[in-house]
């Protein structure tokens, strides 16, 4: 009887180790947390913002995220930086830029899938709220009492480039780059202005209504500056990324552009690239 009894729990051991191997495959414990970790991961979205965008971009990603349950997070600054990093690795899914130029850039190194120009913008002279400065044209930057006049930095950022351009079209530019004192981007021009660093300076309207520190000298015609525009460009990161394309289609959504419009932008919801 002892064989029979051997080989009895033998079957039983094997049997019971078959069932525990079985129930292991069904609980996968190592597996599902990281499927479950990559799905909930792919639930957000990096949105890289052009600095003047900031006001409406926040207000936008709340209304959003209240909507969704999908988590934003924005990175702002000038849409040159914000480009350089994009191409050289960036984790960003959407990249809103205040240049064609730097859109193009990204777009140059095959990090677009999608593109559309979003909204337009102006260019406008400010100084500060309390200044008793009088400039009734371009041509009054050159007065002895503007010693420093705040814009981007003309070499990269787009606010800066289009001050140049119009200042070069003016005749003036020779005359006033000697005072330029350069920001990182369009908010460090205007905070120039609201502390008194600054005489006078070139921001977009946009930025000149978010401050009670600053007040609209002149509007610069647009045929000095070009059309300024912003694309909105969903980036090669963002392939197979529900969420973000998700964003993408919101931000061009008609309660997107009442924000937008709130925030004195333009919205010119045209795709020239043709892809909804």
């Amino acid at each position: 009887m002892r064989r029979p009894i051997t080989a009895l729990l033998a079957g039983l051991s094997l049997l019971a180790g078959g069932m525990a191997g079985c129930k292991g495959k069904q609980e996968s414990p190592e597996t599902a947390p990281q499927a479950a970790a990559t799905a909930e991961s792919r639930q957000a979205v990096l949105i890289f913002a052009a600095a003047s965008t900031t006001n409406a971009i926040d207000e936008i990603k709340v209304l959003f995220q209240q909507q969704s349950g999908i988590d934003v997070r924005v990175s702002y600054a000038a849409s040159s930086t914000l480009a350089q990093q994009i191409v050289q690795g960036a984790d960003a899914d959407i990249f809103l830029s205040a240049d064609i130029q730097w859109a193009d850039f990204v777009a140059g190194r095959g990090m677009e899938v999608r593109r559309s120009n979003l909204l337009g913008n102006r260019l406008v002279i400010i100084v500060p709220a309390d200044s008793l400065l009088k400039i009734q044209s371009p041509a009054d930057l050159a007065a002895d009492s503007v010693t420093h006049l705040a814009v981007g930095d003309p070499a990269a950022v787009p606010i800066g480039k289009y001050a140049k351009q119009a200042l070069q079209k003016l005749g003036l530019w020779d005359k006033l780059k000697g005072k330029i004192v350069a920001g990182s981007d369009v908010r460090h021009a205007l905070a120039f202005v609201e502390t008194g660093a600054a005489e006078a300076g070139i921001v977009y309207v946009t930025d000149a209504a978010i401050s009670k520190k600053v007040k609209v000298a002149y509007t610069i015609a647009e045929d000095l500056t070009g059309s300024v525009r912003y694309p909105l460009v969903l980036l090669k990161h963002a392939q197979g990324n529900d969420a973000a394309e998700s964003f993408y289609r919101y931000l061009r959504s008609p309660e997107a552009a009442k924000v937008f419009e709130k925030h004195d932008f333009v919205v010119l919801g045209d795709d020239p690239h043709g892809i909804p």
